[in-house]
């Protein structure tokens, strides 16, 4: 997840709110588009001007931070990570199958399919894209396990070999978007490759490119064209947030993902066409755990009855009110689970342990067993308080906003915390990586599980040593429980055993608090139904509302053009 800039209310007079014209560069081919919508227009990243780059890997790519790739290079399988029952969705792969202990994954791969270009499809491509991101460690930017090896035993079966046991990790394998074998094997270097015209398997496929934007017509020779209602998709370019609250409101982009402040007046009453997840508070669905990382190398944080003391000392509902203008509710366990997406892995005992506005009584109890004393108003022991500053930057209005909140919250009760604003998020991000922080607020990993969630912040294997940037565990959190507690996760494909393994998890993070759990993170989606309708809702929630890659393709191939 990218944490979306908050939103202000200044319009940018200079913005033209239609829609952006685009250049003359084709790429080619195709045919006539037999859809009768309109054109949909779709923002996720205020992004100006564009770069001609759409490598489905590249993080800085045009085609990525627009969310556009699976439209045009599709994954394996596409995850609704609302509902762990789920089963995945089949696109390229139509079958998968785990053996070797969990070290072989043998996928079946969909027959008839074609590439943009008109060639034909295959496992060999399967293989080969696998292949590719092994030698090029730099092309695995969704964190899948790397192959051992990968082959193509025939046209429609791929076999992935990995070191260790993938059970709980077919959500990152299958979302690995397929590459042509015929157009990237003779790429250079597929790292900086610009893939200018991108040859996928997706429904739609670039048509005009400009520094404002770029449009998607219909691939010809999609697998599935019965399903494509949508004959064109338009991505503008915008620079800031605030730039984009009167052409969302006004139904001029159809599909939005941005946080929006006073989402009623703002968006919902303008008009009766436009929706967010829920018409109340909290408007949007929940896909991530908004948590306090806290380092715990450096005391006092090294100590889990100082960070269980913390956790209990947090009015969450302040947060929510005002610092996330009630979009993002109060976490109601101790566990961190998101819920009610995990309901299914709960702890009945850790159920609603966590009081929304924070147990000053608690904190009291757990630092006086921990040996403290209140001296000066403050907790003290050994003559030293607990005095840590949390980091987050600037410009993420929200959190550093909350930051302040849970700054005066805690003072209250005795503790030594402050605020360190970073102006540069790309300098925040930087010193997150690098564990150069005490405290810092940030979003959690999605996933259609609470492993994925747990990995990110418990796994040490994913750590690396201070001023070294690390893949995930950012708190340096190190505990032999919790990494058997993983792997056990990991190297079982039995539901049972699994969710042992989640529970023995949420023992720890009550007990340890390595990350503070705070709210559940909004999954910003604004839509109009002005020219389509079938979007994804609370009462129909087939897939993430987000219009994020790779959950964007499934929602524009359930939607149909108002008459």
């Amino acid at each position: 997840m990218r944490h979306k800039v908050l939103a202000t209310l200044a319009v940018a007079s200079a913005l033209s709110m239609g829609v952006a014209a685009c250049g003359s560069s084709s790429s080619g081919g195709g045919s006539k588009t037999t859809a009768t919508g309109k054109t949909l227009v779709v923002e996720s990243t205020p992004l100006s001007p564009m770069t001609d780059t759409f490598n489905p890997f590249s993080l800085t790519a045009t085609g990525y931070l627009t969310n556009a790739v699976a439209l045009y290079n599709e994954p394996l399988f596409i995850f609704n990570t609302l509902n762990s029952a789920q089963a995945p969705i089949p696109m390229l792969a139509t079958g998968d199958s785990f053996s070797n202990g969990g070290k072989t994954l043998t996928l079946t791969i969909r027959k008839g399919v074609k590439w943009n270009d008109g060639k034909p499809f295959s496992a060999a491509d399967v293989a080969f894209t696998f292949n590719m991101i092994k030698s090029n460690p730099k092309l695995n930017t969704n964190g899948a396990p790397v192959v051992t090896s990968a082959s193509a035993p025939s046209a429609t079966t791929a076999v992935l070999n990995f070191k260790n046991s993938q059970y709980a990790n077919l959500f990152l394998i299958g979302q690995v978007y397929m590459v042509p074998q015929h157009v990237w094997s003779s790429v250079g270097d597929p790292a900086t490759y610009a893939d200018a015209k991108p040859v996928g398997t997706g429904p739609f496929m670039l048509d005009r490119f400009s520094p404002q934007g770029f449009t998607l017509k219909q691939n010809p020779f999609y697998w599935q064209k019965s399903k494509v209602h949508v004959p064109e998709i338009d991505f503008p370019a915008y620079n800031t947030n605030a730039n984009l609250v009167p052409p969302v409101s006004q139904g001029q982009i159809d599909f939005a993902g941005n946080y929006i402040a006073n989402i009623k007046s703002n968006f919902l009453a303008k008009s009766p066409e436009n929706h967010t997840w829920l018409n109340s508070q909290p408007y949007f669905s929940a896909n991530n755990v908004v948590g306090m990382f806290l380092n715990t190398t450096k005391a006092p944080l090294s100590d889990p009855a100082v960070r269980q003391a913390i956790s209990y000392g947090i009015n969450r509902s302040q947060l929510n009110v005002q610092g996330e203008t009630g979009y993002e509710p109060p976490v109601t366990s101790t566990s961190g689970l998101l819920l009610p997406n995990h309901q299914p892995f709960q702890d009945p005992s850790l159920a609603n342990n966590l009081p929304a506005t924070g147990d000053p009584a608690k904190v009291a109890s757990i630092l006086k067993a921990d040996g403290y004393t209140k001296s000066g108003g403050k907790w003290t022991k050994g003559g030293k308080t607990i005095k840590f500053a949390i980091q987050d930057p600037v410009p993420y209005s929200d959190y550093y906003t909350d930051d302040q909140i849970i700054s005066h919250q805690l003072n209250a009760l005795g503790f030594d915390t402050s605020v360190d604003g970073i102006g540069n998020p790309t300098v925040w991000a930087g010193n997150v990586a690098n564990g150069t922080f005490d405290a810092t607020l940030h979003w959690s990993n999605q996933g259609p599980n609470p492993y994925f969630i747990y990995d990110s912040w418990l796994d040490s294997s994913l750590a690396a040593p201070i001023g070294k940037p690390a893949a995930g565990d950012f708190g340096r959190y190190s505990n032999p429980q919790a990494q058997a507690a993983l792997q056990q996760f990991a190297g079982s494909g039995d539901a049972a055993t699994q969710k042992a393994a989640i529970m023995k998890l949420e023992q720890i993070m009550t007990t340890e608090v390595p990350v503070v759990p705070l709210l559940n993170g909004g999954a910003w989606a604004e839509v109009s139904s002005r020219n389509y309708s079938g979007w994804p809702t609370a009462s129909n929630p087939y897939m993430n509302p987000v219009p994020n890659t790779p959950y964007i393709e499934d929602t524009i191939l359930h939607l149909t053009p108002k008459s």
